[in-house]
């Protein structure tokens, strides 16, 4: 899709081989919407199931980090 680690995302990995996670970070979830509406063909579909899926995670965390989410 054409985010970049350090940049968009963080990804922590723990030692031990147990679950990690990635932080989407704003900048990541502005360019995901941005390819959304402006990316190539390629791109759109999966860049607005991304936005689509964050939003769904931030409405279930409560209205505030969805309102945050959705200024991003």
């Amino acid at each position: 899709m054409g985010l970049v680690e350090g940049a968009h995302f963080t990804v922590k990995m723990p030692e031990g081989g147990k679950a990690g996670y990635v932080s989407v970070l704003k900048e990541g979830l502005s360019y995901a919407a941005w390819l959304s509406v402006h990316g190539s063909g390629e791109q759109q579909k999966p860049a607005a199931e991304f936005v689509e899926y964050i939003l769904q995670r931030a409405k279930e965390k409560g209205d505030d980090v969805y309102e945050k989410a959705k200024k991003s």
